[in-house]
């Protein structure tokens, strides 16, 4: 098995294939997608290793999965948190 990440647009459904939750930045999703052979109709980035090494990869990878988010606690002060730096796995 080949694990996967994967990009798609909105409006398309991949079936048959053992995907975990997706992230969005609203225009496209990214799952990570385990199968024996690339998926058709998909963008394929590849795995987290080619995708952290690839600079133009990463750039897509980050938009749609920022490495940090921010939220204002209840005293008012912004707080930045780092994210994990993949977002799916598989048990």
């Amino acid at each position: 098995m080949t694990d996967i990440i994967i990009i798609y647009k909105t409006e398309e459904e991949i079936e048959g294939l053992t995907v975990t939750p997706y992230e969005t930045d609203g225009d496209v999703k990214m799952c990570l997608c385990r199968c024996e052979t690339e998926p058709e109709g998909v963008a394929v980035l590849g795995t987290y290793e080619e995708v952290f090494a690839d600079e133009t990869k990463k750039i897509i990878y980050d938009r749609i999965y920022p490495p940090t988010y921010s939220y204002t606690d209840s005293s008012g002060e912004t707080v930045e948190v780092k994210k994990p730096q993949k977002f799916g796995v598989f048990a």
